[in-house]
């Protein structure tokens, strides 16, 4: 197992750690899950990012193998912009979700939930004339989440930060450290994601809390992540989708651009929108607050309709989130269900086709 750079700074902090992805990461702060997840919602947190993955293509046929590797288009993308896509197998399957970066002409960064990619990507490059390189334990990734981020961070940075626009970046110092702050993250709030080389990173840590100390802020691990994303919609790895996924089942198929050349996995996409998907992700509001876990089944009356992908407790709703799968006719909003937990109890549950947090993706655009 692995420790981030921020493994020591979370210690200071209560951290409970856990095992996850390849690392030792806090599950939990002294704070409390419900503290961090609420603080993230109404005020500004700070999460470790490290374990996510990234990867370097760089040279002639950079964009020509993104253009291939991606589902996405990228072909209008200019230097500072970040786009979400999927990425394939021939048979339309998914190797993960991801955002692409574009750095340079020819020179693009990779950032994905699993280091596995790497390998696939590097076999997929054999015939292009690129360099790939697996970044993933030279830099490191703060996110800064939260209504007042930009209240944190501007005087500690050398940019105007209202100039970078949602999904972009700029290079940047936090007090005199080189940095790129990127518009964007993983929560359903506003705020930024601070990259760097990984040795920085208890400094920026101690500079980042102690700027945020009048805003209350705290630092948000993987429970409070967990809680926040699933109840915005935001897809894990490994949890609501694998290998055995596309895109348009798993409620991504707007970063599937047919209109682009040929892309891995594009035919078998265009035949699985002919025949159509045999499941379809949606969200499911739990009033009692109990949790759903990955496997716990969803029926209608006695009938199974689907299966839990992942499920968390919502301090800002109260109740009870999942994400799941169900038979695309039962992927009808306000349908009621019922979850079967592990205790072989019941919970009542309402269906949404829709995240149940901010499903018109507002928050995530602007500031307080």
């Amino acid at each position: 197992m692995k420790k981030t750079p921020f493994y020591e700074s979370g210690l200071e902090y209560g951290a409970k750690m856990v095992e996850l992805f390849g690392y030792y990461l806090p599950w939990e702060y002294s704070a409390g899950h419900s503290r961090e997840h609420l603080t993230t919602r109404e005020s500004v947190s700070l999460c470790d990012l490290d374990y996510m993955a990234e990867f370097v293509v760089e040279g002639p046929d950079a964009l020509p193998l993104i253009q291939m590797l991606a589902t996405n288009d990228y072909s209008r993308k200019t230097i500072g912009s970040v786009q979400y896509t999927a990425m394939c197998d021939e048979d339309g399957q998914m190797i993960d979700d991801c955002t692409i970066w574009c750095l340079d002409k020819n020179k693009y960064m990779i950032i994905s939930g699993s280091e596995d990619d790497y390998a696939w990507i590097s076999k997929q490059a054999d015939s292009y004339d690129v360099t790939t390189t697996n970044v993933t334990d030279k830099h490191t990734t703060l996110a800064v989440q939260g209504p007042k981020a930009n209240r944190v961070l501007q005087p500690m940075v050398d940019i105007d930060l209202s100039t970078i626009g949602y999904y972009r970046f700029r290079p940047a110092k936090i007090s005199g450290i080189a940095c790129i702050i990127a518009r964007m993250g993983y929560t359903g709030e506003a705020g930024f994601e601070l990259h760097f080389r990984s040795g920085e990173g208890p400094t920026i840590w101690n500079l980042v809390m102690k700027a945020g100390a009048p805003y209350d802020i705290a630092p948000c691990a993987q429970a409070a992540l967990e809680s926040l994303r699933q109840e915005a919609g935001y897809l894990l790895v490994g949890k609501d989708h694998d290998r055995r996924t596309n895109p348009f089942e798993a409620g991504i198929g707007f970063a599937v651009k047919f209109g682009k050349e040929d892309f891995i996995g594009k035919a078998a996409l265009q035949r699985i929108i002919r025949e159509g998907v045999t499941r379809r992700m949606v969200w499911l509001d739990i009033p009692s607050g109990d949790v759903a876990e990955t496997g716990d089944k969803i029926l209608v009356g006695d009938r199974e309709i689907g299966i839990v992908t992942s499920g968390s407790f919502s301090p800002t709703r109260k109740r009870g989130t999942a994400m799941a799968y169900v038979n695309p006719a039962h992927a009808v909003p306000s349908l009621d269900v019922a979850v079967v937990l592990r205790n072989a109890k019941r919970a009542d549950a309402k269906l949404s086709v829709m995240p149940l947090y901010d499903p018109g993706d507002t928050r995530t655009k602007s500031f307080a």
